[in-house]
C-alpha cells in the first residue's frame, strides 16, 4: 500500500485573535471544520488534532508570543500580528512546528500563518463562506499551497455560470417588487457598502483601515454622482467608524434597504466600500466595484508564492473522494450525491438576500407647502431610510444616535426669479421624551451644515422644531432633500418609568413641510455656522 501524503491534520484558526488582544473570538468556525472533515479523515486512518489559544482551552500562549513579536495586546498588535514572520517562534509558546506530513485545514488563515506553515513544509487549505452569499444554497471558498490539493479544488469549483444566474433571477425578483430605483430615479447615485468593525479583510499594511483613512477616494467617488449612500453593515451596531464619511461628503445619504434590492437598482453606478464581499458580489449584477483598500489577506506579496487563488466549492470537499485524492490514497470511492443544504444548516443563516424582502421604497415627492406627517400608514414613513422606529400612530421615534430622511422633491421646483434666492424652507416638528434623566440633544445636518433644534413659547414642554432654509447644491437634475439628524445621550424609557420598552428613543418625529420661503433670507452657508456641542464629535462635525 502506498503511503499516504499526510500523516495527520491539525485543525486551525486565526488564534491571535483571541481575548488576550482584547478581540471577540468564536471557535465554532474550526469546530465546524473538524465536525465537517473528520469522518473520511478517519475512515483513511488519519489522527487530526485542535490548535487554539490557551483562553479557549488550547496550548497556543498569544500573551507570550505577541510579547516575543514585540507588539501590544490590542486590535493594533492583532493587526500587526496577521502579516508578522511566525517562522522563528514556530515550536515555542504552543505555536505548532507544523512540518512535512501535515496538513494543516483552517479557517481564515492569516497571512503569516500561512507563511509559517508553508516555510515549515506543511500544506494548508484555507477556507471561508465564498463572498458570493445569493445563491439558494452557500458554497465554500478555498485556497492552498499544495499543487495536488489546487488540482482537485479546481475539478471541483462551482459553475460560475450558477452565480450568473441566480443574479438574474434576484433581479427578476425585485423588477416585481418596488421601485426600480433607490430614492428617486432622477438621481445618479454610488453606494458604499460597511463591514464590521473587526475584519480580517480590513487589515491592510499590518494595521487595521477605517472609513476616515479612504475619505479622499471616496470623496472623488462622491463627486462623480448625485448622492453617495451609505449602507451600514447589517450586523455591525456600531456606526462611528462610518461618521467620517458624513462629516466630510455633502452629498451622503444613509438606507437600510436590502443590499441586492441596492445592485439591483437601475439608477445604482457603482459599488465601493474597504474590501467588502459585496464588491465581488457586484460583477454578477453589472455594477462597477471600487474597493478602497488592498487588504493583506489577498495581497500576494504577502501570501506564500505557490498560494493559489480562492476557488468557489461545495462542502463536498470533505467528502471521502476529495480526501483520498488529496492524500494520496490508492483508491478513491465514486463521488457521491454530498446534501445541498449542509452549509445553511450548519449556519443556520442566509446573508443577504431575503425572499420576503418587499423591494425598494416607491419614495412619494413631497408636495410644497403641504404638511407631512409620519405615522403610522401614512406616505411620508417611505421618506425613513435610516436609523427609525417602526412607525406609531403619532409618529416615529429615532433609534440611537443617527437618523436620515430622504425627500424627493418636484422637478423643476418653482424656484424664486432670482437665481441667487433659491432657497426654500422646511419646518420639521417634533418631540422628545420628557421621562429620560437628560433630555437628548437633537440637532439637523443639511449638506454638512448643523441647525439646532428650536422651541417657541407656544410649544408643549417635550416639543422640538427645526426651521431650515436650504439652497440646493448639485445638478439642477438633483431635486432631493437629504436630512440627517445627531441624537446626542439618547435615553431608554424604561430606564425612567419602567415601560419596558427597549428602544433607544431621542427625537420623535410628527410632521415636515416644504414652503417657498415668505421673505428674503441669507442663505444658510452665509450665516454664522453653529459650533457643534462635543457629544457630536462622534457623529457628525460642523463644516464651515
Amino acid at each position: 500500500m502506498t503511503p499516504l501524503r499526510f500523516d495527520h491534520v491539525v485543525f486551525a484558526d486565526d488564534f491571535f485573535r483571541s481575548a488576550v488582544n482584547g478581540l471577540a473570538y468564536h471557535d465554532a468556525n474550526r469546530k465546524f471544520l473538524r465536525g465537517l472533515f473528520e469522518t473520511s479523515l478517519q475512515r483513511l486512518g488519519i489522527t487530526a488534532r485542535d490548535e487554539a489559544a490557551v483562553s479557549h482551552g488550547g496550548a497556543v500562549d498569544v500573551a507570550r508570543l505577541m510579547a516575543r513579536l514585540r507588539l501590544p495586546c490590542t486590535s493594533a498588535g492583532w493587526a500587526s500580528a496577521c502579516t508578522a514572520d511566525l517562522t522563528p517562534l514556530a515550536g515555542q509558546d504552543g505555536l505548532p512546528a507544523f512540518g512535512p506530513g501535515c496538513l494543516v485545514i483552517g479557517w481564515g488563515l492569516t497571512p503569516a500563518l500561512q507563511g509559517c506553515i508553508d516555510r515549515s513544509g506543511a500544506s494548508y487549505i484555507d477556507i471561508e463562506i465564498d463572498p458570493v452569499r445569493f445563491t439558494s444554497h452557500l458554497h465554500l471558498c478555498a485556497r492552498t499551497n499544495d499543487p495536488v490539493i489546487a488540482a482537485a479544488l479546481r475539478a471541483c469549483t462551482v459553475d460560475e455560470e450558477d452565480f450568473w444566474n441566480h443574479a438574474a433571477a434576484i433581479k427578476g425578483y425585485f423588477a416585481r417588487r418596488g421601485a426600480s430605483s433607490v430614492f428617486d430615479e432622477r438621481l445618479r447615485v454610488g453606494v458604499f457598502f460597511g463591514q464590521s468593525l473587526v475584519d480580517l479583510s480590513l487589515v491592510s499594511g499590518g494595521r487595521t483601515m477605517h472609513p476616515a483613512s479612504v475619505i479622499a477616494p471616496l470623496k472623488k467617488l462622491a463627486d462623480s454622482v448625485d448622492l453617495l449612500i451609505v449602507k451600514p453593515h447589517p450586523y455591525e451596531p456600531a456606526l462611528h467608524h462610518l461618521a467620517p464619511i458624513a462629516r466630510a461628503i455633502p452629498n451622503v445619504a444613509w438606507t437600510r434597504e436590502n443590499s441586492y434590492a441596492l445592485l439591483s437598482a437601475a439608477n445604482v453606478e457603482f459599488v465601493c466600500g474597504m474590501s467588502s464581499g459585496v464588491l465581488t458580489e457586484a460583477r454578477y449584477f453589472m455594477k462597477v466595484a471600487h474597493p478602497l483598500i488592498r487588504s493583506d489577506r489577498n495581497a500576494r506579496d504577502r501570501l506564500p508564492s505557490n498560494c493559489s487563488d480562492w476557488m468557489s466549492v461545495g462542502p463536498e470537499i470533505a467528502a471521502m473522494n476529495f480526501m483520498a485524492t488529496v492524500c494520496g490514497a490508492d483508491h478513491a470511492p465514486h463521488a457521491a450525491h454530498w446534501p445541498s443544504t449542509t452549509l445553511d444548516r450548519a449556519f443556520a443563516t442566509r446573508w443577504g438576500f431575503d425572499d420576503q424582502s418587499p423591494g425598494l421604497a416607491a419614495l412619494p415627492v413631497a408636495a410644497i407647502g403641504r404638511s407631512h406627517v409620519f405615522h403610522q400608514g401614512s406616505a411620508a414613513t417611505a421618506w425613513l431610510s435610516h436609523g427609525w422606529t417602526e412607525p406609531e400612530p403619532w409618529g416615529v421615534w429615532t433609534e440611537g444616535e443617527h437618523a436620515c430622511l430622504v425627500i424627493p422633491l418636484p422637478a423643476p421646483l418653482d424656484w424664486s426669479v432670482e437665481a441667487g434666492a433659491r432657497a426654500f424652507d422646511v419646518h420639521i416638528e417634533g418631540s422628545r421624551y420628557l421621562g429620560a434623566t437628560e433630555a437628548p440633544s437633537v440637532l439637523a445636518v443639511v449638506n454638512g451644515t448643523v441647525v439646532p433644534a428650536q422651541r417657541s413659547a407656544y410649544l408643549p414642554l417635550d416639543a422640538l422644531e427645526f426651521v431650515l432654509q436650504v439652497v440646493p447644491q448639485g445638478a439642477p437634475g438633483r431635486q432631493v432633500l437629504v436630512i440627517q439628524f445627531a441624537i446626542g445621550d439618547p435615553e431608554r424609557p424604561c430606564d425612567a418609568c419602567g415601560s419596558g420598552d427597549s428602544r433607544r428613543l431621542g427625537f420623535g418625529l410628527k410632521s415636515l413641510k416644504v414652503s417657498l420661503p415668505r421673505a428674503p433670507r441669507l442663505p444658510v452657508s452665509a450665516r454664522e455656522s453653529q459650533k457643534a456641542p462635543s457629544w457630536m464629535s462622534s457623529v457628525f462635525r460642523t463644516r464651515v
